[in-house]
Order: C-alpha cells, then sequence, then structure tokens
C-alpha cells in the first residue's frame, strides 16, 4: 500500500515531477525511458486517493474527480499548472515549442501524452466534445476552447482553477453580488411551516432514485419561506446550497453561458444544489419593445433574448453541473418544451393564513414578554405577513424594545416593526390620514357607534371565525371589510375612518375618487388597479373620499358612455372583494347608490347631522382641556340656536380660540359667537339680532371695542 501523501505540497511537488519527466523526451533526452512517468503518475494517483482516505485534502485530486476529467484532460492540467508553480517551466515550454509561447498548447500536450498519430486524432476530438466542460478549466480561447480549434494557442488554467487548486477554501470572487454558498451545517432559520412539504420533496428524490437530475418549481412570493424550504432540502441530503440571484447575473456584461460560467464551475467544485431566486425576471427576459422617443439607450448588459432560449440555455448548462436545482418564482411557469434531462416538480408556497401566521409568531418570540395590550393573535389577523417578514419583524420588535430601555414588547412596538415590513408606494397615489382620534372623541348615536365596533371586530376576530370555526371553507372571496359611510358634509365620516385606523393600529390612505376617474377608456381601471396593488403591500385602511363622482346610481345602459361608467363601477367593486383589508367610501348622497351595490358592501353607516344633546356634546369636548376659558360658557345655548354639523363646531371653536389668542385673553362666549357669525359666513348665512338672542349686546360690544383697539 503507497504511503499517502502528507500535504498538498508534497504532492504538488510530485506533479512538477511528472511534468518534468513528460517534458524531457521533447526536450532532446530519448534515454528518458515513458515507463517512468507512467510509474510516477500511477504512484501519485495512489498515494493521493490514500491521502483523501486518510482526510488529507488535495484539491487538485479533487476537481479531477469533480469533472470526472479523463487521463489525457488530467495531463493537460498538469501541464497548465507547471507554470503556476514553478516559472522555470515557461523557459522549457517555449523551447519545446521554438518559441511560440511560454504556455503548454494543446499540441504539445498531444505529443507529451502520446506519439501515435492516430491516439492524438482521437484525443483532440473527444476534447471538442467536451468544451462545454473544459471551459469552466481553462481560459477562453485557450488550445481551441473557444470553438476555433486552434492546437497552437496556449493552454492557461482560469484563474479561479488556480485559486481553488492551492487552496481549497477559497471563495469565487464571481458570486459576489450574486450567490452565496452555504454549507451543511451551517445554521439554518428553522422549518415553522411547508415541513410536510419537505417530506414530500424527500420522498420525490428518493423514488426518483440516485442520478436522476430533479428541477424543484417552488411557486410564492417573497419570503414566503421558498428559500429556507430548498435549503432545508440540501441540509437534509447532506449537499452544499448554492443560492444565486438571477436579477443580478442579468445585469452582468457578457454572453449568457459567459456570465453563468462560474457560478456552474463552483457548483461542481463545490458539489452543490443550485438554488435560482427571482426567477421571475428571467422569465421576463423576453423581447423588450424600442425605447421610447427620447428614452434613450436602456442601461441593460447584453441584447434581449427570448426567455425560451434564457431558460433552456440554464438548464442544459445546469445539467453539466448538478443534479438538483431549485428554480424560485412568484409567477407560474409552464415550460415551452421539454425540461430533460430534468425531472419537474412544483409546489406552492401560499401565503400563511391567520392560524399559520400566530404559529410563525409565537415561535419568533419564544421567551419574549410582551407588554399590557399586546397581542400576538391580533397582529396575525391584522397584518398578512410571509414568514421572512415575520422573522425580520420579530427581530426589528426586539431592537426596538432594546433601544428604549424596556423589558416587554409593547403593543406599539410591535405594531411599528410589522410595518417596517411593509414596501410599497401608496403615498405617491393617496394621502395618508394621522389617525389620532378615539372612540371618546366620536360623537355619533349608540347605533353607529355599535356597528363601527363590529367592522373592527370582523378584523380582529379573523382567525376565530375563518379558521377555528370553519368558515374559511364556506367564504373563500371577498373575507375583507367593506364599508359605506354616507351622510352630508362634516358629520364624521372622515372622523370614524381614523377611529377605526386608530383602534386597528393600521396606516389609514385617503384617496379623492374624482381625481382618479379618467375620461380615457380604460385609464380609470388602471389607476384603480395600481392603488389596489400598492394598498395590499401596505396592508393599510383604503377610504375613498367624493365616492359619488363614480359610485352614483348605475343607470339603463344607454350609449357607450354609460356603459363605460357601468364597467367602471363593477371594476372597483371587485377590487373591493379581492382585498382583504379594510375599504371604506364615503358619499353625501346614499340615495344615489343602487341596491345591487349596496347588497355587496358589509356594513353602511348613516352619518346624520347631530340633534342638540349631540351638539352639546360636540362642543364640551371640542375644547381641549389646556385652552383657557371663561367659566360661564353657554353650549347649552349654542347647541340649542345653532344646527351646526361636528366639523362646522370643530372650525368654530378653533376660530374662537385664535380670538381669544390675538387679543391675550381667556375663550369667551364672545369669542365663539363670532367665530359662529363667521362660520355660517361660509355658508351664504347670516347671524344676527335673533339668532344672538340674549349675547346680541355682548358681541356688538366686543365688536366695537376690537374697532377702536385697531
Amino acid at each position: 500500500m503507497e504511503r499517502p501523501f502528507a500535504s498538498q505540497e508534497e504532492y504538488l511537488g510530485q506533479v512538477l515531477e511528472l511534468c518534468a519527466l513528460r517534458l524531457s523526451r521533447m526536450e532532446g533526452n530519448a534515454e528518458e525511458p515513458a515507463w517512468k512517468a507512467q510509474r510516477l503518475e500511477r504512484t501519485l494517483r495512489l498515494r493521493s486517493e490514500a491521502a483523501l482516505d486518510a482526510g488529507t485534502v488535495i484539491a487538485l485530486e479533487y476537481l479531477f474527480r469533480a469533472y470526472q476529467l479523463t487521463d489525457f484532460e488530467r495531463h493537460c492540467v498538469y501541464l497548465a499548472l507547471a507554470p503556476e508553480l514553478d516559472r522555470s517551466f515557461e523557459g522549457r515550454f517555449a523551447a519545446c515549442q521554438a518559441d511560440r509561447g511560454q504556455l503548454p498548447s494543446l499540441e504539445l500536450c498531444l505529443r507529451t501524452f502520446t506519439a501515435q498519430q492516430e491516439r492524438q486524432l482521437a484525443l483532440l476530438a473527444r476534447w471538442r466534445e467536451r468544451l462545454p466542460v473544459l471551459e469552466h478549466l481553462f481560459c477562453a480561447g485557450c488550445g481551441g476552447a473557444d470553438g476555433r480549434g486552434d492546437q497552437s494557442a496556449g493552454l492557461k488554467l482560469d484563474r479561479r482553477v488556480t485559486a481553488f487548486i492551492l487552496d481549497f477554501m477559497s471563495e469565487e470572487p464571481a458570486l459576489i453580488g450574486a450567490g452565496e454558498l452555504f454549507w451543511p451545517g451551517e445554521p439554518l432559520p428553522e422549518l415553522v411551516l411547508h415541513r410536510e412539504k419537505l417530506a414530500r420533496m424527500l420522498s420525490f428524490a428518493g423514488e426518483q432514485g440516485k442520478g436522476t437530475r430533479l428541477l424543484f418549481y417552488l411557486k410564492g412570493e417573497k419570503l414566503s419561506g421558498r428559500r429556507t424550504l430548498a435549503r432545508h432540502f440540501c441540509e437534509q441530503t447532506g449537499r452544499p446550497a448554492l443560492v444565486v440571484d438571477v436579477e443580478s447575473l442579468l445585469r452582468r456584461e457578457g454572453a449568457w453561458d459567459g456570465v453563468l460560467r462560474p457560478i456552474l464551475r463552483e457548483t461542481v467544485l463545490r458539489r452543490a444544489a443550485l438554488i435560482f431566486t427571482g426567477f421571475e425576471h428571467l422569465q421576463d427576459a423576453g423581447e423588450e419593445p424600442p425605447p421610447t422617443e427620447g428614452e434613450g439607450p436602456r442601461p441593460t448588459a447584453r441584447e434581449p433574448v427570448s426567455l425560451t432560449v434564457h431558460i433552456r440555455r440554464l438548464l442544459e448548462l445546469a445539467a453539466m453541473a448538478t443534479d438538483v436545482v431549485f428554480l424560485l418564482s412568484p409567477l407560474p411557469w409552464q415550460p415551452q418544451t421539454p425540461c430533460a434531462p430534468w425531472v419537474r416538480a412544483e409546489l406552492e408556497l401560499s401565503a400563511p393564513d391567520a392560524g399559520e401566521r400566530l404559529t410563525l409568531w409565537e415561535h419568533a418570540l419564544s421567551g419574549a414578554a410582551l407588554g399590557e395590550g399586546a397581542s400576538l393573535e391580533s397582529l396575525s389577523n391584522k397584518f398578512a405577513l410571509y414568514p421572512g417578514q415575520i422573522a425580520a419583524a420579530a427581530q426589528e420588535a426586539r431592537r426596538l424594545r432594546d433601544w428604549a430601555g424596556e423589558e416587554c414588547l409593547s403593543d406599539d412596538t410591535l405594531h411599528q416593526a410589522c410595518r417596517s415590513q411593509l414596501s410599497h408606494t401608496l403615498g405617491k397615489l393617496a394621502s395618508r390620514v394621522n389617525a389620532q382620534y378615539t372612540w371618546e372623541d366620536l360623537i355619533l348615536p349608540p347605533e353607529q357607534k355599535r356597528r363601527l365596533r363590529e367592522a373592527c371586530d370582523q378584523v380582529e376576530f379573523r382567525r376565530r371565525v375563518y379558521d377555528q370555526w370553519g368558515f374559511g371553507r364556506k367564504v373563500a372571496y371577498g373575507r375583507g371589510v367593506s364599508m359605506l359611510f354616507s351622510g352630508p358634509p362634516g358629520t364624521g365620516k372622515t372622523m370614524a375612518a381614523q377611529v377605526i385606523a386608530n383602534r386597528l393600529r393600521l396606516e389609514l390612505y385617503k384617496v379623492d375618487l374624482s381625481g382618479v376617474i379618467s375620461k380615457y377608456v380604460g385609464e380609470t381601471e388602471k389607476q384603480l388597479s395600481t392603488v389596489f396593488e400598492e394598498v395590499k403591500k401596505s396592508q393599510s385602511i383604503l377610504f375613498f373620499d367624493e365616492a359619488d363622482a363614480l359610485f352614483g346610481k348605475r343607470s339603463e345602459t344607454k350609449d357607450s358612455h354609460d356603459r363605460y361608467a357601468n364597467v367602471q363601477t363593477s371594476f372597483l367593486l371587485q377590487k373591493m372583494e379581492e382585498y382583504d383589508g379594510i375599504v371604506i367610501l364615503a358619499s353625501n348622497f346614499l340615495q344615489n347608490f343602487d341596491e345591487a351595490f349596496k347588497r355587496r358592501l358589509k356594513f353602511i353607516i348613516d352619518f346624520t347631522l347631530p340633534d342638540r344633546d349631540r351638539r352639546e356634546q360636540i362642543w364640551r369636548s371640542v375644547l381641549p382641556p389646556e385652552l383657557p376659558r371663561d367659566e360661564d360658557l353657554d353650549f347649552d345655548f349654542l347647541a340649542r340656536s345653532f344646527e351646526l354639523s361636528g366639523s362646522s363646531i370643530k372650525n368654530i371653536a378653533v376660530a374662537g380660540a385664535f380670538l381669544a389668542a390675538a387679543e391675550g385673553v381667556p375663550l369667551r362666549m364672545t369669542h365663539l359667537l363670532r367665530a359662529v357669525q363667521a362660520e355660517q359666513h361660509k355658508a351664504g348665512k347670516s347671524v344676527g339680532r335673533e339668532e344672538l338672542g340674549e349675547y346680541y349686546h355682548q358681541v356688538q360690544q366686543d365688536l366695537e371695542e376690537r374697532t377702536r383697539q385697531e
């Protein structure tokens, strides 16, 4: 039994000795017997195998096995490596090739390997058949590796191959910004969901048998757990996982094969499975329309190529590098051509339901103390986050807690952490409303308040009703909360929307429907689609103001204009039903909405002008406790004498406070009455002696005093 190499350095020294023997006959040393080189190569192999069995890493022998190189291909690698280890070989190669180069040519490799011309021709033909694999090892254009068949060109190992031979654990620079290698045993996120899918994949792989090339297509949104599932498969099967971002590859310069080459080479060297994230960018990489006028050249790395060609070539090349590939995309995929030699399996990772989200939250925050009022079930009901988002939100919540120096995770901290995971551009399409009002600020009849609370309950207890009590099987569509607030301006419709948002701790966005509607066919639907796409990302409450602009009484179809108006209305209703969150419509005229439309809404709440008692409540609640005021403010008189909306009362209170501030005195009854006059004047109404009653003379005196001071 041959003694194993003690180190890689000892092994490489014997490689140089073998190269010297191979060259000696070319250098004119005819007496050097050929059997010496053959015996040395045999000894080299036996000792390297013994070293591998003993646990000594011989990177070059590992490379030979990974690529299953023939004896001649091994010989070519030996000669190409020699000048990298010993510069004196450059002169020896030049002498053997009549000064045509300091690198070994393919012709020289053939001549030093065998003197039989027929065998040389057979080896050359086999070399050209193996070019797709050999291109991983040698620089482009060397030894006919570019397909031109130039046997006189020098063979030079790719820089990455040389680095790997000298340092087995060296890293591929081409992975930077595009890929990441994970070894078995490295820290891996726990697979809280999708365990049954992992078991199914492992069973499928076992049924297909060893040597079968498996192509797993994992369909799901980003952060849905696709990557974690793929990595767990690799962990269970004991192979490294090379995760590659397709979008980053598409931005790189050069031909598609050249961009993939370093990725596939690293896959072979590490015997890894390939996980392609962002596969949807490759699916979208088809022919692009020409640039529009004034757009200028697009910053693309290469000319657009048919997506079919992209995908087919990727799978062809990957089949030479590994037997397991994962493609991750949110899009459905039906290959136009067979995927042979791959055996394809598709799994869909759907969004977790409220119960699964609660499980994820409990796992992510295991051991963390929750503050008073904080509820993980409430978070699960309100925020439809994916597994990766929940893990990140939990980490962010812990960070916020530590930064604040708190011991428990408060409700505010958890909601802030959830919102940090929502990326959207809804702010460009709608106005965010600061939801600062509470139930105490909302002065409404008990019936209306009760119905608003019931709407909140449909969000708070969604999991209990749909998941635990089984209604999810009965209601597969339209689980969101759609509401219509109808009533005159200023009666509290916007305030009620803010109260709901505050109660549920959700963001509120207001859209003016009159600004969304377009006279151009299809443009309204396009803008509405964009609004709902972004609100789904934001998971906020959508408040449509001025709904009468679109949701008027749908007329009988008399012309194309009527047909288009009805199409717009139906489209918005469809989008409302598709959204699982809260959508609120505000209208001044309930009678303009037809019965068919109203039946499709979950809540219709009337906002009427407040009666005398509610007006007095509003007057008393609208003044902040910090406001300096006279003790004899007559709220009963104000409520009895002026039929105002809640919004008008608030405006009057603010205006009266400014009058008092300007005079440097506490708020008086005369300030409020002067503000009443100004507010009613905006509506075209006058407030004189009759309306002011017993306060008429006080108001007049106040005005006269103010005039004298000016």
